[in-house]
């Protein structure tokens, strides 16, 4: 995708992965989706030229295609390897980059608490629902940075910890099977969170909850 990009604009006008190397990793090494942000001023200009160019020859043959339009702001397509999406962003800024900036890629690092901290509270935020993704990228989460898991929890509102709900009855939204996400890469805390926490799906709870099911405080997930 990188290559493709560098077709149309400097790799340096996108972001890749929500910003951030952590997020970047969870979402792109462990799984087949990877997502780029822009300017919408950006993607307005770099949209239809993108389009054209993944329908000549070239990519065509290297199984590149568009699967999905959304105006002038964003593209989804797939390729051999996986998903990809393009985005034109409001809030993307050049000037917000950091001098921890990977040059060249337009990844930057930032603290892993501060990337789960924006993540769960987006998330609670604008649906007050985790779905089986989201309890993928908590149980990453566990096993690369649990002490910054338990931080984040701990540093909750009161109004985000009464939007800490699980439910995946819903049918509004396509929800990928945990145990396909999950097994293969984690089989030994498969069977802990079947058990524990999607019993516990349809409930509410608080964080202290939360912890305790993921087994938090103990020095290495189960």
């Amino acid at each position: 995708m990188l290559e493709l990009i560098d077709e149309i604009a400097s790799r340096n006008s996108f972001v890749l992965g929500g910003e951030s190397v952590l997020e970047a990793r969870w979402h792109h090494r462990l799984t087949t989706e990877v997502n780029f942000f822009t300017s919408e001023e950006c993607m307005l200009k770099f949209i239809d030229p993108f389009i054209q160019l993944t329908n000549t020859e070239k990519w065509a043959n290297r199984g590149v295609c568009i699967e999905q339009i959304f105006g002038a702001f964003g593209v989804i397509g797939n390729t051999p390897c996986g998903e990809f999406s393009i985005y034109g962003s409001p809030s993307f800024s050049e000037n917000s980059r950091t001098d921890e900036e990977v040059e060249g890629t337009g990844v930057y690092s930032r603290s892993t608490s501060e990337i789960l901290l924006r993540i769960v509270r987006a998330r609670m935020i604008h649906t007050t629902l985790y779905y089986s993704r989201d309890a993928y990228d908590v149980v990453v989460a566990i096993l690369i940075a649990p002490k910054e898991l338990k931080l984040v929890l701990e540093n909750l509102t009161f109004l985000e910890r009464v939007s800490l709900e699980f439910d995946r009855q819903r049918t509004d939204v396509r929800i990928r099977d945990l145990e396909e996400l999950i097994q293969p890469k984690y089989p030994q805390i498969v069977v802990n969170l079947q058990a524990h926490l999607f019993n516990a799906l349809t409930e509410k709870m608080c964080s202290e909850d939360f912890q305790r099911i993921l087994n938090l405080d103990e020095e290495s997930p189960n």
